[in-house]
């Protein structure tokens, strides 16, 4: 009894080792697209034995994140009880079912040896010619050549050289017909390679356990990394009197390792790898410094606060697009399947085109550059759905360059900058005999004048902004009083100026700033202009 069971189990065990895997395909059905990662949704079908087998799923991202990696299945029958990736899987099953045509690779590999051997015999008769007419016209020539060794030269050369010259027709011919057929089978190659997806060498080795034998399906997801998208804008103007065409879309590229061909797309304003720890608090401690460091800290502190403030809350409504809003994050799914192939290049979506009402005028800032921008203020931006990206903007038939659309701003208006304007001038002039330094007992005094100048050359009335600013003091000591503005209106807490003015065809305007500057005799400002 006891040999019968041991013969038994060891014909089990041989049974089970010597099954072979079975092969199945990943078919990538559907993609939730997050801001730098994706999640592939795969459909798998396998026709499974009674028993336990081992299943590779065959085209799998060579980008996958193997934690993220979800089976379900609906029969109850199968279980699932290991998932292992592998980036390659030692099988002659991707000989014979590579996508990219193993059958005429060979054949090119072979008429490529023989092209080359066609091509040394080429040669080497050409070279039999050669030698054969040299020497022929050397011995000919001979002085010591007689008469019948002339004519047995001639009969030699004559037969020899039609033997050859017969004999390079048809090699000639037969290289000719090689290189024909060479070039088919290249072009049939880089057809087929085209109207293929990318093969990805990566696998999925599934150990199964199925009750019953019988065809069974999969849903097979996970998460893969090189996949980004971003919007972006096209903005088109054509006069100051009609509103912007704004056409938002998704720019979306990959590079998994697989094409997606006919996919499903859902685009998420979300990352898939945050942090999802809950904060905790901590006590909060002042830090104090020195006066002389506290310049360098207020610096430092509001770069700092300036990159915390740098996350992004979007919103998303498309054109034949439907929105799927969450407590967490919002995700829109275009109507049609798209194509995005595994290319690291940018593939455009179109998801919503829409006229955005605006009031135009022009913006300078003097301070920082003689140039006059001309913006797009757009009133109740909220309702409009936008996103944070970047645009190209078209003006008048012209590109004129790239600019942000950002609606996470708390302004009641939101601008979109346009481009600048070469026919308004502007330049800032000192105003030297209104400029003074004064030096007194315990204290010094120094007064800065300038003119803002702003000339308008187009054909047609201009509405400008323009802003500047004096200088402000941390220190008591120091005291800034403002003598000149020409009727601007003045930030106290800021101390921006900002004159909104209409400057009429080829008029010019001159804005005069004076301000005083008192502080301690020993004091030096270093940043005063």
């Amino acid at each position: 009894m006891r040999k019968n069971l041991l013969l038994f189990f060891l014909f089990f065990s041989a049974f089970y080792f010597s099954q072979k895997p079975i092969f199945t395909k990943a078919k990538v059905n559907a993609v939730n697209v997050y801001r730098s990662s994706a999640e592939l949704q795969n459909s798998v079908s396998v026709s499974l034995p009674s028993g336990t087998s081992e299943v590779v799923v065959t085209n799998i991202s060579d980008e996958i994140v193997e934690k993220s990696i979800q089976i379900n299945t609906n029969n109850k029958d199968i279980s699932i009880l290991s998932a292992q990736y592998r980036s390659s899987y030692n099988s002659n099953y991707f000989e014979n079912n590579n996508p990219n045509g193993k059958r005429i690779k060979d054949s090119i590999a072979i008429l490529e040896n023989l092209s080359t051997k066609i091509n040394i015999e080429r040669q080497t008769n050409e070279k039999t010619l050669e030698l054969l007419d040299k020497n022929q016209g050397l011995l000919v020539g001979s002085n010591t050549s007689t008469v019948a060794q002339l004519m047995q030269l001639t009969e030699y050369y004559k037969t020899k050289r039609n033997e050859i010259s017969i004999a390079q027709l048809d090699i000639n011919k037969k290289y000719t017909q090689t290189i024909l057929k060479l070039e088919t089978l290249r072009s049939r190659l880089k057809a087929n390679t085209e109207a293929e997806e990318t093969f990805s060498d990566g696998v999925l080795v599934l150990r199964i356990v199925s009750g019953a034998g019988g065809n069974a399906k999969m849903d097979l997801g996970y998460l893969a990394e090189n996949v980004f998208w971003e919007p972006f804008y096209e903005v088109k103007g054509n006069k100051l009197t009609e509103p912007l065409d704004v056409t938002f879309k998704a720019k979306v590229r990959q590079d998994t390792g697989l094409d997606w061909k006919g996919v499903k797309l859902s685009l998420i304003n979300a990352r898939s790898s945050r942090n999802n720890e809950a904060p905790t608090m901590n006590p909060w401690f002042l830090n104090s410094y020195k006066n002389e460091e506290r310049e360098t800290y207020s610096y430092s502190s509001k770069k700092d606060t300036m990159r915390s403030q740098n996350i992004e809350e979007v919103v998303v409504v498309g054109y034949g697009v439907k929105i799927n809003e969450n407590q967490l994050n919002v995700s829109f799914d275009p109507d049609i399947p798209y194509d995005i192939l595994s290319n690291n290049e940018d593939h455009f979506i179109n998801l919503k085109q829409i006229k955005l009402p605006a009031e135009y005028k022009y913006y300078t800032v003097p301070k920082y550059t003689t140039t006059a921008y001309l913006v797009a203020d757009i009133k109740d931006f909220n309702k409009y759905n936008l996103i944070s990206g970047a645009a190209s903007v078209i003006f008048e038939n012209m590109y004129v360059g790239e600019t942000r659309i950002n609606p996470n701003q708390t302004n009641d208006k939101m601008s979109i900058t346009l481009g600048d304007d070469k026919k308004i001038s502007i330049r800032k002039e000192m105003v030297n005999d209104k400029a003074s330094e004064k030096l007194f007992s315990s204290y010094q005094e120094k007064t800065i004048t300038y003119d803002l100048v702003i000339r308008n050359n187009k054909k047609e009335a201009v509405n400008i902004e323009i802003r500047d600013q004096i200088p402000l003091s941390k220190d008591e000591s120091v005291k800034i009083e403002l003598l000149q503005s020409d009727n601007a209106d003045l930030d106290k807490e800021k101390g921006f100026l900002l004159w909104n003015v209409k400057i009429s065809s080829s008029e010019t305007k001159k804005f005069r700033v004076s301000y005083k500057v008192r502080y301690p005799k020993d004091f030096s400002i270093s940043n005063l202009n």
